[in-house]
């Protein structure tokens, strides 16, 4: 596209330079608009954490929208409930139901969508079962570990020590 006035790129599209223009078109690199600060939207088919009360630490699934601050909440182990946004954390998970599908139809989504499995794989959900493992840990294990933390930290000091005089030799 020719035109008199001189043109410059932002996201693709040509703008032409006004008599009222700001300095931030002046700059190729602005973006005209603001990418979205999140990535995980309450929505159905959401796969969520319960961060508080009796089912905390289990993933349900959000079946559907109750108002702005309650969602209809499932598991394939629990009772269809509503629960408040603020006990949920949301998840990069998500599967594909319609809205308030059947259990049967639920718990065959969350299979074929492999949410458990890919829950473990997460850095998130390996970081929760390294918690319950350590808190299931009773004294002597706790004193093994310390054990096993001083003797790798030996041997970590020791090959440090011979890499540094080969590499001052």
């Amino acid at each position: 596209m020719i035109t008199a006035r001189p043109n410059f790129i932002v996201e693709n599209e040509l703008l032409p330079l006004s008599s009222n223009h700001d300095s931030r078109r002046e700059n190729p690199n602005h973006r005209r608009h603001a990418k979205m600060p999140f990535k995980r939207f309450v929505e159905i088919g959401r796969v969520a954490l319960v961060n508080y009360g009796k089912d905390y630490g289990r993933l349900v699934v959000i079946v559907d929208v109750v108002d702005q601050n309650r969602a209809l909440v499932d598991a394939p182990d629990m009772v269809r409930t509503q629960m408040n946004f603020k006990r949920l954390s949301l998840t990069d998970l998500k599967i594909d139901i319609k809205r308030v599908p059947k259990k049967s139809t639920l718990i065959k989504a969350l299979e074929d969508a492999d949410v458990k499995n890919r829950w473990e794989k997460s850095s998130w959900g390996r970081k929760l079962i390294v918690q319950k493992r350590r808190a299931a840990l009773n004294d002597f294990d706790r004193f093994k570990l310390m054990l096993a933390k001083i003797k790798r930290a030996s041997v970590v000091r020791k090959e440090l020590s011979s890499l540094k005089k080969q590499a001052a030799a």
